[in-house]
């Protein structure tokens, strides 16, 4: 497929785990509700295409095939067919894996990464925390994270770099928020939210008709954000720094308030959903 010349986004979702309702909002304890798992197509024009995330893939059934990875299946079940994964949508789009140029990804919970492995030719890029916490935590202590070492490619340290040392430049906005700006693009930032997982990271994106800020997991919900319901306390158990998760959703307020032509989007919001597929 034939490169655009302006910065391009796009939504997927590659497929969904199930769960309670009232881990999301606790005051709803009968219903399920689904998680879908949503990653983006970047096309930048100097670099080509850079994915943020990868959603699930059939790697993750393997990966929770044997304890203690079963627990995280048996926490989440997870449905994803096979031409539902990141490898199989941009090959419907005629985007072929060796076309994937980076990876970014936001946090190393499965259903962020479980498609690693599809693109063998694609170079990482995570924060430094967030590395260094998959490589510190094994066994049941990485997996009550939610960190599954079997969806990291074999060869996955020597294609990684960190943003840290790759961002051409890197900024604490008026918010408090860290920002790193890559492959010399203004357009779209890369900015830390941290208190879910380690290091975790979003992205904010603005073009001449429409405003982006991306927040990945830093809620998952957008009408429980916007009415300060937090989610129920059991999350504690896997949530790197619950003071960390209510500060940064006090910063992207803050953000929010600032810049009203911004739409905020969460990972698994149904929000985000009406974006899927849809150019930004």
């Amino acid at each position: 497929m034939e490169a655009n010349s302006e910065l391009k986004i796009q939504l997927f979702a590659s497929g969904y785990c199930e769960a309670n309702d009232y881990v999301v909002n606790k005051s709803k304890i009968s219903s399920k509700t689904k998680f879908y798992a949503v990653w983006a197509l970047i096309h930048f024009p100097n670099i080509g295409y850079v994915l943020f995330d990868t959603g699930y893939s059939e790697a993750f059934q393997l990966a929770t095939k044997h304890f203690p990875e079963r627990f995280y299946r048996w926490a989440t079940p997870v449905n994803i067919k096979p031409n539902q994964s990141a490898k199989a949508i941009l090959e419907q789009q005629q985007i072929q894996v060796e076309d994937v140029k980076y990876i970014i990804i936001s946090h190393f919970h499965a259903d962020h990464i479980a498609g690693l492995n599809d693109f063998p030719y694609s170079k990482f890029i995570c924060s430094k925390s967030a590395y260094e916490e998959v490589i510190h935590l094994q066994g049941i202590k990485a997996v009550s994270k939610g960190i599954l070492h079997p969806l990291l490619p074999p060869d996955f340290k020597l294609r990684l770099s960190f943003i840290e040392e790759l961002a051409d430049t890197t900024i604490i906005n008026k918010f408090g928020m860290t920002e790193f700006k890559l492959f010399g693009n203004s357009n779209c930032t890369f900015v830390l939210l941290p208190g879910h997982a380690k290091g975790m990271l979003g992205f904010i994106y603005k073009n001449k008709t429409e405003s982006l800020f991306y927040a990945t997991d830093a809620s998952w919900n957008y009408d429980t954000y916007s009415k300060g319901i937090l989610p129920h306390k059991i999350v504690k158990l896997f949530f790197d720094s619950w003071d960390d998760f209510i500060n940064t959703q006090h910063k992207i307020k803050m953000f929010e308030n600032e810049n009203k032509d911004y739409i905020i989007l969460f990972t698994h919001c149904k929000k985000t959903l009406a974006y899927i597929s849809n150019e930004i």
